[in-house]
């Protein structure tokens, strides 16, 4: 009856060594947060700057960037046809194989020109 209660207290404390070295195993992985209070100070702290900081400044550059835009005169501009493009924006290494040769496919007052036709 000895050998039995000795055994059983035995097993007793290797299922109470076992319970705790696995809480501690999933104790290990657990991340200590701040608390619920400190989360919410710095979510509204972030929703405030990117309100009031971050959604203006954004604004501000977009309207820069479309002023600078509108405003800049371009070395080429696409609905000026009059003028020639500059030499870095026509380089050839060999002729198109269509009817006009120096047209790009999709340019069509180039095509207007080469066929004879009126610009305006």
């Amino acid at each position: 009856c000895s050998t039995t209660r000795l055994f059983v207290n035995q097993m007793s404390f290797i299922a109470r060594a076992a319970t705790r070295s696995v809480g501690q195993i999933h104790k290990v992985g657990v991340r200590r947060m701040g608390g619920q209070a400190e989360a919410a100070e710095q979510m509204a702290k972030w929703k405030k700057l990117s309100l009031y900081v971050g959604i203006p400044a954004s604004t501000l550059l977009f309207v820069v960037n479309m002023g600078l835009l509108a405003t800049s005169d371009h070395v080429h501009n696409p609905a000026d046809h009059n003028t020639e493009l500059p030499s870095y924006m026509k380089i050839r290494n060999k002729p198109y194989p269509w009817s006009c040769p120096d047209c790009n496919l999709f340019d069509g007052h180039c095509w207007d020109k080469c066929k004879g036709k009126d610009t305006h």
